[in-house]
C-alpha cells in the first residue's frame, strides 16, 4: 500500500518484530511498496535487515490461511523460494489488529521489467515438489450469485469521492459479470483434487525479483494445492507455450477477477478520502471490469 494503516503506528510494528522476531532491530520504516498489504523496512545499525509485511483480513486471505501459506513456503525445498522467517516462538505470523503480521530478510535487489526466461522450469519444479503438511488445498471464494451480491452492494450509498464514477463502473457492468459467475461456477466443477500441486497462485513479474544473480519469487501469501494451471494462466497470459488445459486457465483467470472486481467494489462503496491507494483501487476495479481475458487478445 502507498499509505501507511491509520490503525497500525510504526512504534507497535517496532515492538512486534523486537519482541517476536528479532530483538536486535532498532527502528523500522514504511515503505509505499505493493498493493493489499502494507511493507516495512527493519533496520539494525541503520542498516536494512528485515521486510515486514501486515496482510489485511480477507475472504482469501485470513490468520489461519496466511500462516498456513508462509509455513508451506519456509518448508519448500527450491532455491528461488524467499521465504518468511519463524517467530522466536516457531509461529510463523502474528495477529495485530485486523490484520497478520510477517517478517522476511532483507533481500536487496529489484523487480525486473519483464517475466523472467526462467519462470516456466521454476514453476515446473515447484509444480513437482512435495507438497508440506501444512499446505491447504484450494477451494473458490467466489459466491456463485456474486451478481445478486453485487446488486445488493448498488442498493446502498457509495458516499465517497470517488464512489459514483465506481458505481456507474459496476452498473454498466452488472450483466457481464453475472455471465461471468456463472461460467466460473461450471469451470469449478471441473476441478480434479487428484490433480493439485503446490501452486504460488500469483507469479507475474510484480512477484519476481533479481537478486544475487538470480530470479527469486516473493510474496507466498496465496500458496495452495491447486491445478497447475493457477499458476499456468500466467505463463499462457504471457504468451508462453506450455501445456495446460484451456478450460483450468480460464477458470483461474476467473476466480481472480471476479475477486477483485468484489473487493474493489467493496472498498469504494465504504468510506474513502480519494487517496493514492483509493485511486488505485478504482483503477484496479476499472481494469479488471474491462480488460481482455488471458485467453482473448
Amino acid at each position: 500500500m502507498l499509505e501507511p494503516p491509520d490503525d497500525v503506528t510504526d512504534a507497535e510494528v517496532l515492538a512486534a518484530v523486537r519482541r517476536h522476531w528479532a530483538p536486535e532491530v532498532d527502528a523500522v520504516d514504511h515503505l509505499p511498496v505493493g498493493w493489499g498489504a502494507h511493507h516495512w523496512r527493519a533496520d539494525v545499525d541503520g542498516e536494512p535487515a528485515f521486510f515486514v509485511t501486515l496482510d489485511p483480513d480477507l475472504p482469501r486471505h485470513t490468520g489461519a490461511t496466511l500462516e498456513a501459506a508462509y509455513a508451506s513456503a519456509a518448508a519448500l525445498d527450491l532455491d528461488f523460494v524467499w521465504p518468511s522467517l519463524p517467530r522466536l516462538d516457531g509461529d510463523v505470523t502474528l495477529p495485530m489488529a485486523r490484520r497478520t503480521m510477517s517478517v522476511a530478510r532483507w533481500l536487496a535487489g529489484e523487480q525486473p521489467d519483464a517475466s523472467s526466461d526462467d519462470l516456466p522450469e521454476m514453476l515446473a519444479a515447484l509444480h513437482e515438489t512435495p507438497p508440506p503438511a501444512t499446505a491447504r488445498g484450494w477451494s473458490t471464494e467466489i459466491d456463485a450469485d456474486l451478481q445478486g451480491r453485487l446488486r445488493d452492494l448498488l442498493q446502498q450509498p457509495w458516499p465517497g469521492p470517488l464512489g459514483l464514477a465506481a458505481r456507474e463502473l459496476v452498473v454498466d457492468h452488472l450483466t457481464q459479470v453475472g455471465a461471468w459467475a456463472r461460467e466460473h461456477a461450471r469451470l469449478v466443477a471441473l476441478a480434479d483434487p487428484a490433480r493439485y500441486v503446490v501452486t504460488h497462485g500469483e507469479p507475474g513479474v510484480h512477484n519476481q525479483w533479481l537478486a544475487r544473480g538470480r530470479t527469486w519469487l516473493l510474496d507466498w501469501e496465496s500458496l495452495l494445492l491447486a491445478p497447475h494451471e493457477r499458476d499456468l494462466a500466467t505463463l499462457v497470459h504471457e504468451g508462453r507455450d506450455v501445456a495446460h488445459d484451456p478450460e483450468m486457465v480460464r477458470l483461474f483467470d476467473l476466480e481472480w477477477r471476479l475477486s477483485e472486481i468484489f473487493s474493489f467494489a467493496q472498498w469504494m462503496q465504504g468510506p474513502h478520502v480519494g487517496g493514492a491507494d483509493d485511486h488505485t483501487a478504482l483503477g484496479g476495479l476499472t481494469h479488471e471490469l474491462t480488460r481482455p481475458h488471458f485467453d482473448q487478445h
